[in-house]
């Protein structure tokens, strides 16, 4: 569904005094060749516009913003919790230490 469509959901949604069920009904005469999205989505699509400002949000996942670049201080790091983990992961040691596994290889 394309932000048109939602868009005239929306229309469609006031019009109907924003009674869902009624605006779920008049979507599908309207527009019988579509999709035709259960009545909640009308009340899902208003929220998101109020609370976001946007039809859809973006997931953001609560991950650490890991620094770049190796100093001698991450390196030693790295090296003493692979001597005292030696059967860790490069992820695991990434998240403990604080830098992405991919700068755990280069180490």
């Amino acid at each position: 569904m394309n932000n048109q469509e939602k868009v005239q959901m929306l229309l469609i949604y006031g019009r109907c005094n924003r009674n869902s069920r009624q605006s779920a009904k008049m979507y599908a005469e309207q527009y019988p060749g579509r999709y035709h999205p259960p009545h909640t989505l009308f009340i899902k699509i208003e929220k998101l516009l109020i609370n976001h400002g946007a039809f859809s949000v973006k997931g953001v996942r609560n991950q650490q913003i890991r620094q770049n670049n190796i100093n001698d201080d991450v390196e030693f790091q790295v090296l003493a919790y692979i001597r005292l983990n030696p059967r860790s992961s490069v992820r695991h040691v990434g998240r403990e230490v604080g830098i992405s596994f991919g700068l755990v290889h280069k180490i």
